[in-house]
């Protein structure tokens, strides 16, 4: 049976005689044995993906315009539509991203979101956050007491902490120390699940193995790693046609849940971070640095950085609140904002050093 795999993106610039927008096209036939397993696969030709196109260019449109009405300084927005198709049916949608980069006063911010269903849904799930606080000068000076009040960290440098502690529980080293702790609580009852990189409906990845979700942490407690097979976790492998070979996904899929918790008034909101500085560091650690506000004075936004090991960093959250919100980056994590301890206690364990940076 005929398997067609499709990747329509699409990439949209500001230029002086107004946006310059340019779609590509990828169509590859797949070819599997009986046991699942892809083995082949040749790029076609086709028109197969014009609805993707069309739609892809629709998502860009839509989402700058409304990202220059509210907020200004666009410098690029990239979106992708993956589609499959199988036998004679038409396409159905796998996967749609959306990444638009915005040049704000603190930095460039990229504001990225995923979805699973229908792209039009992309746009609102971006441009429908608060940007009230990236449309400030970010040079207001903190509160005397910041470094006594609670922190809550919003998705997206929520999203940042959980990829780096999946990082960490996944690597070669990371995967020895997990089955060294297995069943040890480390987290206050926080679960991190790896998801498959296959749309629903689809059962196995392209070795043929089951694809299911891989529990990293349950419930606080450290999970035994999974089996690796040809260098990829098992039920991760994705077929890259260029290579002619299996790897593993190109985007990791991460789930963070965990038990409620109360977001307090005098909390500092860490919003969102700042591009174009390293996060991940050799030793372990992450250092970014993210445009922050007092909740009972959203008006007055500064920068802060926060650097830590990000399981030692999560040891500190008291609970989740908020939606539930996808956020695309270097992963694609959905997660709900995390209230956590207030800078002096992280730094009082020595687990992190939290600033601020001076305008």
């Amino acid at each position: 049976m005929r398997e067609l795999r499709l990747r329509t993106s699409g990439l949209l610039t500001p230029t002086p005689g107004g946006p310059r927008l340019t779609v590509s096209l990828d169509i590859v036939h797949l070819r599997r044995t009986a046991a699942g397993r892809i083995v082949d696969s040749r790029r076609i030709d086709g028109s197969v993906a014009d609805e993707a196109a069309k739609n892809v260019a629709l998502l860009l449109t839509d989402a700058t315009a409304r990202i220059d009405t509210t907020l200004g300084g666009l410098q690029s927005a990239v979106a992708t539509i993956h589609e499959r198709c199988a036998g004679d049916d038409p396409p159905t949608i796998g996967r749609a991203d959306l990444l638009v980069r915005v040049e704000t006063a603190a930095g460039p911010v990229v504001l990225g979101t995923v979805g699973y269903g229908a792209p039009a849904a992309l746009v609102p799930a971006v441009t429908g956050h608060d940007l009230a606080g990236l449309a400030h000068q970010p040079d207001a000076e903190p509160p005397d007491d910041w470094r006594e009040r609670p922190l809550i960290l919003r998705p997206g440098p929520s999203a940042v902490l959980v990829a780096g502690a999946a990082f960490s529980l996944t690597s070669r080293n990371g995967r020895q120390t997990a089955q060294r702790l297995a069943g040890r609580r480390v987290l206050p009852g926080l679960t991190i699940r790896d998801l498959p990189a296959v749309p629903t409906g689809y059962d196995l990845d392209d070795l043929g193995d089951p694809a299911e979700v891989n529990t990293l942490v349950d419930a606080g407690r450290i999970c035994p790693p999974v089996r690796w097979r040809d260098g990829v976790p098992q039920g991760r492998a994705v077929w890259d046609h260029d290579a002619a070979a299996c790897g593993p996904p190109p985007i990791v899929r991460l789930d963070l849940d965990g038990p409620d918790g109360t977001a307090p008034s005098n909390a500092i909101e860490v919003l969102w971070c700042v591009e174009g500085l390293q996060r991940y560091h050799g030793d372990g650690t992450i250092r970014i640095h993210c445009v922050a506000r007092p909740v009972d004075r959203p008006d007055n936004s500064f920068v802060i950085v926060l650097h830590g090991k990000p399981i030692h960093l999560l040891r500190h959250a008291r609970g989740l609140t908020g939606a539930r919100t996808a956020v695309y980056g270097d992963s694609d994590v959905t997660t709900r904002s995390l209230v956590f301890a207030s800078a002096a206690e992280l730094e009082g364990t020595g687990h992190a050093v939290v600033t601020v940076v001076n305008s």
